[in-house]
């Protein structure tokens, strides 16, 4: 329990405690993402290997999730213009990889059948990137980033204090952190593009 506030404390100093009352156990437990009640493994007294309704949603969505990022930084890979955009591309190729590997293999033990492709807003969000170069690249991929991982950081939050499945909520738990850390590099990448795009701006209007 200690940990698990630990974090929540954590995810709502980074702006994304919207979720603070959902991820309350006292308060999600009593009917998490308003399943219907009749749901298999939602009740209390279920197994502990049993996934509820909110351990499937959240298996779904974080693998879709999953995929984007591994898409998005392949194409961020071959569209950034700042090094920084790179390198960062780089570390979610190679972090969502092993994190979707890990995620795969505890779906298939809790039995849940894992999407193949993205969802419409994400496919959305692709086919959007890849009309776009250079620094107007940059700047859009970067906010989608900062973007995607709060609602992560709120999706995990939210399995901790909700799902049933042990598995599940120990792997939300052991990735909240790395989510965590993604958000605050895509923030700081944010502010250091934002400061090389207007500092030209503020010597001109230095000079008049």
């Amino acid at each position: 329990m200690n940990e698990y506030r630990m974090l929540l404390s954590v995810a709502m100093l980074l702006g994304v405690g919207t979720v603070v009352e959902a991820a309350d156990p006292k308060v999600a437990s009593a009917n998490p993402t308003f399943a219907n009640p009749d749901t298999p493994g939602l009740l209390e007294g279920k197994p502990a290997d049993a996934a509820n309704i909110t351990d499937v949603v959240f298996l779904k969505q974080l693998a879709i999730g999953g995929k984007a990022e591994v898409e998005l930084g392949k194409l961020a890979r071959e569209r950034n213009a700042a090094p920084g955009v790179e390198s960062f591309a780089e570390r979610m190729v190679k972090d969502h990889g092993e994190a979707n590997a890990k995620l795969a293999s505890l779906a298939r033990s809790a039995r849940v059948e894992l999407p193949r492709e993205l969802d419409a807003e994400h496919a959305a969000a692709r086919g959007e990137l890849s009309a776009l170069r250079g620094t107007e690249f940059d700047l859009k991929y970067i906010d989608a980033q900062i973007k995607d991982h709060q609602k992560a950081v709120q999706l995990l939050v939210h399995e901790i204090g909700s799902g049933q499945h042990a598995g599940v909520r120990q792997l939300a738990a052991d990735t909240l952190p790395g989510v965590l850390e993604h958000l605050e590099m895509a923030k700081s990448l944010r502010a250091q593009l934002t400061m090389g795009e207007t500092a030209p701006r503020r010597a001109a209007a230095a000079s008049n």
